[in-house]
């Protein structure tokens, strides 16, 4: 059997000996599954696996006070459609089916939501091309409504908005995916799975007999997130601007490097994770394919005058003072050494009688809170066919 570690941020400082002595709580003897992590993901899996195994107990473990905290709850809030992804791609399925899913799930359980479309517009006769190249990808994908307007039919779905040709995709919606991702931990609960908040998990170990006599622990311990991993995941900054003239529409986002793996603006920094991601060799690679890209993103996140020029492109009316500063989200996004970004699950695991029960799910594809349930669903596959449940 096992035992999940968990200690109190407050006291990570103290000696090992000293946090197993005081500082450790366990969880309840019966629990079969373990599910490290209630963010968006790990809140869809234990949902997803509690639904299909009803006889076995669960326990969803999360370090923070409340569910859903970080990147959950820091996102644009859009129900994408899957146009941008290489059709057949994990990327493209799964979008395609969670957005469905999503939909579905959100008029179930009464949660509100807006079908408000999308319009990805060319301003210059060269981009058409690529244009059609998108509409013929997303027409592979099975991206449901998908169609090509002209001038005046992007003046009648935007008025504020100038091209010569457009993508219109009815399917992309905005939605809090917070509130969704709390509805996903509240399904589980009823279900009747157990939720431990201010519970920060820092090793699995084995036990033979708990200290009352007999065996305690877990049979099928899943960690959701492993901060001990050969490449480790570097997020990404997304800023958005706000108009003034209606707070429900974001500009944006731009992508920018995040100095602080759990920051949410702009400037914020933790100087342990910067100086681990500028260490990173697959970071330095990127980075160095991309430098005027990036340089230009950082910048136009920075100064919005920068942005709004960029923008004046699509809505010519736009001026510095329509526009905020919004909110910002980070993007988990997992990096190999290479420098490529990895759009397939990792899934990791061990040897032996502890590593053999225990999966680690260090990368699910964005965007993962769109792919939400069927990333569950997949994860659940992955979780069955490595376990036996």
């Amino acid at each position: 059997m096992f035992r999940v570690v968990g200690t109190r941020a407050a006291l990570k400082a103290a000696s090992a000996k000293l946090l197993h002595d005081t500082c450790t709580r366990h969880i309840h003897s019966t629990c079969d599954v373990a599910v490290v992590g209630a963010g968006i993901v790990g809140l869809a899996t234990a949902r997803e696996l509690f639904l299909r195994h009803p006889a076995l107990t669960f326990t969803l473990l999360e370090k923070e006070k409340e569910l859903s905290m970080h990147q959950s709850g820091h996102n644009s809030g859009v129900i994408h459609s899957g146009i941008y992804y290489t059709p057949g791609s994990l990327k493209a399925r799964l979008c395609v089916r969670g957005a469905a899913l999503a939909y579905d799930y959100c008029d179930k359980k009464g949660l509100p939501y807006k079908k408000c479309g999308k319009l990805i517009v060319a301003v210059e006769q060269e981009e058409i091309p690529r244009l059609k190249a998108l509409y013929e990808r997303g027409l592979k994908n099975n991206v449901p409504g998908l169609s090509i307007v002209d001038a005046k039919g992007i003046r009648e779905r935007e008025p504020y908005c100038r091209g010569v040709m457009a993508l219109n995709s009815p399917n992309t919606g905005i939605v809090d995916w917070r509130q969704v991702a709390l509805q996903y931990g509240k399904d589980f609960e009823e279900a009747g799975g157990k939720v431990v908040t201010q519970y920060e998990v820092s090793d699995i170990a084995m036990v033979t007999e708990s200290p009352a006599g007999g065996t305690e622990g877990l049979k099928y311990p899943i960690a959701i997130k492993d901060k001990k991993v050969p490449d480790p995941r570097f997020p990404f900054l997304g800023v958005h601007f706000t108009p003034r003239m209606d707070g429900s529409i974001w500009l944006g986002p731009n992508a920018v490097l995040a100095f602080k793996r759990e920051g949410y603006k702009i400037y914020d920094v933790n100087v342990r994770d910067m100086a681990d991601a500028l260490a990173f060799r697959g970071l330095q690679k990127l980075v160095l394919r991309n430098i005027s890209y990036g340089i230009g993103e950082m910048y136009r996140g920075i100064f919005i005058g920068a942005q709004v020029k960029l923008l004046q492109k699509y809505i010519p009316d736009l001026s510095r003072g329509d526009v905020l500063r919004g909110p910002a989200g980070v993007r988990a996004q997992a990096l190999d050494r290479d420098g490529n970004l990895v759009d397939d699950f990792v899934f990791d695991g061990g040897t032996g009688d502890l590593g053999s029960r225990v999966l680690h799910v260090r990368n699910a594809p964005s965007p993962a809170a769109t792919s939400s349930l069927a990333i569950a669903e997949m994860v659940a596959d992955e979780v069955e066919g490595r376990f036996a449940l």
